[in-house]
C-alpha cells in the first residue's frame, strides 16, 4: 500500500523502500552521519523524504536513544552581537548534522547557568556548548556526565576539572591583544592603554595577560583602565551596557591628569564602539589623535566611522569544531577530552594610523 504523503505518516521504512536503500542508510542520512555515503545515495534519500512528506518523530527517537536530537548553546547574553553571531554559526553547523539548537542566555549568573543545565539534561538534551562556564559550576558537571551529557566549553577555563569533564574549543585568548600591541607598535605607538571591565572571566584574564606580556617584551609601560572610579551604577556593567562603559572610559581619559594614550586596545568590539564615540564627543579624531583596536570581529565593526581595526574570531571553525566534539562524545562516552586552540585574524582597518605624537 502506498503511504499517504499528505498525512505526513510515512515511516523510515517507506523512505528506505522508495530510495532503494536500507533503513540504516536512511537513519544515517537523517542524523547527518553521511560518512562515505555516495552522493547519488544521499540524493535518492533526500528525494524520497521530500516526495513522501516524511516527518521525523523526535519523541520516538528520544525514547529509543535516551536523548533528544538537540544541542544547547549557553551564552551570557545575545545583547552582545558576538554571541549572536556565534549562535548563528553553531545553529547552522548543528542543523548540518541533524540537530536542532536551543539558545540559552545565562546573564552571567552561575546559579541560573546551573539550573538551565539541570533542566536541559532532565529534558533529554545531552549536548551542551557553553560560551562561559563558571568555575564554581564545573564540580557539578560530573553528575550530568554520568547521565550521558557531553560538554564543550568555549572558554579556556583554568579549573583543573574542566579538562577532565569537557572539551575546550577556544581561540588563543592572549593572541588578540598581543597582535594589537604589535600592530600599534609598528605604527609608532608606545603609549598604549588597555580597557577592560574589572570583573575578569578566564577569557578577559588571558587577554589582559597577552597585553601585559606584549608590552613588557617591548619595554613599554602598562596602562590598564577599568570601571573602577567610574560613576556608581545601580547594577553592574552587563553585556547590554558595554558600549556605555567604553564611552565613560573615553570621557575619563579626556579629563585625566595623565597624558592621553595614542593607542587604545579594548576588551571587545562593543567597548571599542563606546570608546570611539566618547573620543569623538570630546573633539578627538580617530586615528589622527588616537588609534583604537577592538576584539571579536563582529560584523558591525566594519561599519563604524572609521571602520574598526579588530581581531576576528573564527566563528565557523569554532562552531564546526565544537559540534564535532559533541558528536564524538555522544557516540563514545569514554573518549578522552581535549583542548583545541584556534587562531584569530587581525583585521587591519582605518581606526589605526601612524602615531603623530611628538
Amino acid at each position: 500500500m502506498k503511504p499517504d504523503s499528505s498525512s505526513g505518516k510515512s515511516s523510515i521504512l517507506d523512505v528506505a523502500r522508495a530510495a532503494g536503500v536500507s533503513t540504516a542508510s536512511v537513519s544515517n542520512f537523517l542524523n547527518g552521519h553521511h560518512g562515505e555515503m555516495r552522493a547519488d545515495t544521499r540524493q535518492r534519500i533526500a528525494d524520497a523524504v521530500e516526495a513522501l512528506g516524511y516527518v521525523r518523530n523526535i519523541a520516538a527517537r528520544q525514547l529509543k536513544t535516551g536523548r533528544a536530537p538537540i544541542i544547547a548553546l549557553l551564552v551570557p547574553s545575545v545583547a552582545n552581537p558576538y554571541f549572536g553571531e556565534l549562535a548563528v554559526a553553531v545553529d547552522a553547523e548543528a542543523q548540518r548534522h541533524g540537530f536542532h539548537m536551543i539558545l540559552c542566555n545565562t546573564q552571567r549568573n552561575p546559579g541560573h547557568e546551573l539550573s538551565v543545565v539541570q533542566e536541559l539534561v532532565d529534558g533529554g538534551v545531552h549536548g551542551i556548548i557553553s560560551a562561559l562556564a563558571f568555575n564554581e559550576n564545573i564540580t557539578h558537571m560530573e553528575r550530568f556526565i554520568q547521565r550521558g551529557a557531553a560538554f564543550v566549553f568555549l572558554e579556556n577555563s583554568d579549573h583543573a576539572l574542566a579538562h577532565h569533564y569537557a572539551d575546550i574549543v577556544s581561540i588563543d585568548q592572549e593572541r588578540p591583544t598581543a597582535m594589537a600591541v604589535a600592530h600599534l607598535a609598528e605604527q609608532g605607538h608606545s603609549a598604549i592603554a588597555y580597557v577592560s571591565l574589572s570583573e575578569l572571566t578566564d577569557n578577559r584574564i588571558a587577554r589582559l595577560d597577552g597585553y601585559k606580556k606584549a608590552m613588557s617584551q617591548r619595554g613599554l609601560p602598562h596602562r590598564i583602565i577599568t570601571d573602577h572610579g567610574l560613576p556608581s551604577r545601580e547594577i553592574p556593567y552587563s553585556d547590554a551596557s558595554l558600549a556605555h562603559f567604553g564611552q565613560m572610559v573615553a570621557a575619563r581619559l579626556c579629563h585625566d591628569a595623565q597624558p592621553m594614550p595614542t593607542g587604545i586596545i579594548c576588551m571587545n568590539d562593543l567597548t571599542a564602539f563606546g570608546v570611539m564615540f566618547g573620543l569623538r564627543e570630546a573633539g578627538l579624531k580617530i586615528p589622527d589623535d588616537v588609534s583604537v583596536i577592538g576584539i571579536d570581529g563582529i560584523a558591525l565593526s566594519q561599519f563604524t566611522v572609521p571602520p574598526l581595526c579588530t581581531s576576528r574570531q573564527p566563528y565557523d571553525l569554532l562552531a564546526r569544531t565544537a559540534i564535532e566534539k559533541i558528536r564524538a562524545s555522544l557516540d563514545d562516552r569514554t573518549r578522552k577530552k581535549d583542548r583545541t586552540l584556534l587562531e584569530p585574524q587581525l583585521l587591519q582597518r582605518a581606526s589605526v594610523g601612524r602615531c603623530r605624537a611628538s
